[in-house]
């Protein structure tokens, strides 16, 4: 029985982000058509300093690189993204006209995941695709998952906090950070056991992806301390966001029945708000503004939320 290509290739390419750098227009517009028809969301530059700068807030899932270029050839761009620590581990497949052994051997030693020569088939650059993206699927859910609740992790958090503040400083349109932590969540952890409060921190997580737009992260620092991240939104917009949260975990019961033991618990929470450009556009400046005004929830009695105050 055969199997459809087409649902194949539109299941691996979900939600991935393909960056094509090519000079040639008909190159680049046939890379492009060709890649979208299989689902791939594109991201066509003609010129790699285009690239630089568009690399600085978004971060593609695998680049397609010609070689021969103007300005910068496809050698020293790749060199370049291999020297960005958020960069680095983004696979590059070059697509050229340079054709010599010693050509493929300076593209793979310089960080090249692959080599194709051009005239190429289109099937082909797919196939090769698809076998480097099945195989990092599994290291990312790894590398930007917190293994007990599968919420980002702080290594994938810094990478797309660098990436907001780019794009503020761009565009000019907010993103805030929500700064959560649980109150008195050892007291779970003396009383009911570290396994009830594991489950806790699980049935949490799910509460606030449930109750977040997709393109929001919800992060998991240590411990019982979260962060979310939230595009597009003022500070106004985010402190609604987590007033209702705060006010939802006051009708919720988290319950635990597993090991011989049965557990119901309620919860509260205390948050912190910091806002870019409005509190500022240093990542680290904003990220100790949000833990001022965690501090300040805490210090008013938990179970509260407050905004940073200045820059």
């Amino acid at each position: 029985m055969g199997v459809n290509r087409m649902s194949v290739c539109s299941f691996i390419a979900r939600d991935k982000k393909i960056m094509i750098i090519e000079d040639n227009c008909i190159t680049l517009n046939q890379l492009r058509d060709f890649l979208d028809e299989y689902g791939y969301r594109t991201i066509p530059c003609k010129h790699p300093l285009e690239a630089m700068d568009l690399l600085n807030e978004i971060t593609p899932d695998l680049i397609v690189l010609d070689i021969i270029m103007p300005d910068v050839d496809g050698y020293e761009f790749c060199k370049w993204v291999r020297s960005q620590t958020r960069l680095k581990m983004i696979p590059i497949v070059f697509l050229t006209a340079k054709t010599r052994l010693e050509d493929k051997l300076e593209g793979l030693g310089i960080g090249g995941d692959d080599y194709i020569t051009k005239p190429f088939s289109m099937e082909e650059l797919l196939a090769r695709i698809e076998v480097i993206l099945k195989r990092l699927e599994s290291f990312h859910e790894i590398s930007m998952r917190d293994e007990l609740t599968h919420a980002f992790n702080r290594r994938y958090f810094n990478e797309r906090l660098g990436e907001e503040v780019h794009r503020v400083k761009r565009t000019g349109r907010p993103f805030s950070a929500v700064l959560i932590d649980i109150d008195y969540f050892k007291r779970i952890n003396d009383n009911y056991g570290h396994y009830v409060g594991d489950s806790v921190l699980i049935q949490f997580v799910k509460l606030l992806q449930s109750s977040l737009r997709k393109s929001d992260l919800v992060v998991r620092l240590g411990g019982e301390e979260f962060i979310l991240l939230l595009s597009d939104t003022s500070s106004g917009k985010a402190y609604l966001l987590a007033e209702r949260l705060r006010q939802t975990l006051d009708e919720v019961t988290f319950t635990y029945n597993e090991n011989g033991v049965c557990a119901e618990i309620r919860m509260t929470i205390s948050a912190g708000i910091a806002c870019c450009p409005e509190h500022g556009e240093d990542a680290e400046a904003l990220l100790a503004l949000a833990d001022k005004a965690l501090y300040s929830a805490k210090s008013s009695g938990r179970n509260a939320v407050k905004i940073a105050i200045g820059k």
